[in-house]
């Protein structure tokens, strides 16, 4: 595969991040972007997502490893380790969040299971525009209280942000874009935004959220491919497991968390855009390692 710059999402999270640490101060009067480069970045990925009924077996799977494990092991690892209110809510609003659109170009490059990536990304984000409300509301308690979190805007913000992207997506595969650039240049936006306004929380409160990060991300992500392997479960399907056992769309969570909850609440999602970048890479560099080839690039 030939390099392309504007292609390579691991690279370019990594400018984002680095730009939000050396020069934030811009991040604050850039705020207001975040919304539409989400949507612009959401309404892409969503593309090619086939959303004609799938195989209920098929999709749960990976379904339920993403909403049912994942945002579990989310949960439970914040709410034991974190005393933060705003950090307990960024960490609520990514375990609401439907799994990375990524995870179906990834699970390709990665030589996985796309059919099964596709059919339970497909579930995922229909069945989020419920259980993305909900599970904020269920979880953020006192402190969403305190933040003055709203049935009506939680749910606003989830229309405007979910399901809105998903039927402007029926329609953009006509435009002549090459979709990497709006999805890339959303997902640089929102992550350089969500860094530099939490760029100083980033360098110096940030042991336990962490510690989350890695183990949400890396040790859930081994644990899949470890017991899928156990269980007898061949190696397409494996990846395209791992992947949803460790991938949520943190594009969507920043933003989520920013608009509810404040600039605070965006540092879980921050955190985890370099642990989310982190185990791309090691995946790839083991992918290529075993075919013998270059590790691939991200697609977006």
């Amino acid at each position: 595969m030939q390099t392309s710059l504007h292609k390579n999402t691991a690279l370019i999270l990594t400018v984002a991040v680095a730009l939000g640490f050396i020069l934030p101060e811009p991040a604050a009067r850039l705020e207001p972007l975040v919304m539409p480069a989400l949507f612009l970045m959401m309404a892409f990925s969503m593309a090619g997502l086939d959303l004609d009924i799938p195989p209920i077996r098929g999709a749960a799977v990976g379904f339920l490893l993403n909403y049912l494990f994942l945002s579990g092991l989310i949960l439970l690892l914040a709410s034991v380790l974190l005393e933060e209110g705003a950090f307990w809510l960024g960490f609520v609003v990514m375990a609401a969040a439907p799994p990375a659109v990524a995870v179906v170009p990834l699970t390709r490059l990665l030589a996985g299971d796309v059919r099964l990536a596709l059919y339970s990304e497909a579930l995922s984000y229909v069945a989020s525009l419920l259980l993305m409300p909900l599970i904020v509301l269920l979880f953020s308690g006192e402190a969403g209280e305190g933040a003055g979190v709203r049935v009506g805007e939680t749910a606003k913000i989830v229309l405007l942000l979910i399901l809105l992207p998903l039927i402007v997506s029926r329609y953009v595969g006509s435009v002549r874009i090459d979709p990497a650039h709006p999805i890339n240049g959303g997902l640089f936006a929102v992550t350089y935004i969500v860094v530099g306004l939490n760029s100083t929380a980033i360098s110096t409160e940030v042991g336990g959220v962490l510690l989350i990060a890695f183990a949400r991300t890396f040790a859930s992500g081994a644990a899949v491919y470890a017991i899928s392997t156990a269980c007898g479960v061949a190696r397409p399907q494996r990846i395209a497991l791992t992947l949803f056992g460790s991938f949520k769309n943190l594009g969507l969570t920043a933003a989520v968390a920013l608009l509810l909850f404040g600039p605070r609440a965006g540092v879980p999602a921050a955190v985890c855009i370099l642990t989310e970048t982190a185990f791309y890479i090691l995946l790839s560099v083991l992918a290529g390692r075993r075919n013998g080839i270059a590790a691939p690039e991200t697609e977006g």
